[in-house]
């Protein structure tokens, strides 16, 4: 696992779809359905959107603030050569992954 500035994900989460999984802070984990692409940015949030399977936008979207957010890493999973997982850990315990095909140029 290696830590990536918001940069680094910003660029990652918007270049495609990801599937999304939540750990409460009380470990409790969630996982949707649908698979979100970064569509804005601000120096205050990152906000998402779901995707269709065509790889159209919907209307569900979720923000992420990010004072929230302690540190930012990212990781491959060792059997796998393409699918990365972008994770968002914060302050208060809870993790928010983001998992998906990334083009190595765009991270670590």
């Amino acid at each position: 696992m290696e830590a990536i500035d918001l940069d680094q994900a910003a660029r990652a989460l918007e270049s495609t779809g990801f599937n999304f999984l939540r750990r409460s802070a009380d470990l409790q984990l969630s996982m949707s359905g649908a698979r979100w692409r970064l569509v804005e940015r601000t120096p205050a949030a990152l906000t998402f959107r779901a995707l269709d399977a065509a790889g159209d936008l919907l209307p569900d979207e979720m923000k992420l603030d990010l004072a929230d957010v302690e540190r930012i890493t990212w990781d491959r999973l060792p059997k796998q050569q393409s699918r990365s997982q972008i994770r968002f850990h914060l302050h208060s315990g809870e993790l928010w992954t983001f998992s998906g095909h990334v083009d190595a140029t765009l991270v670590p």
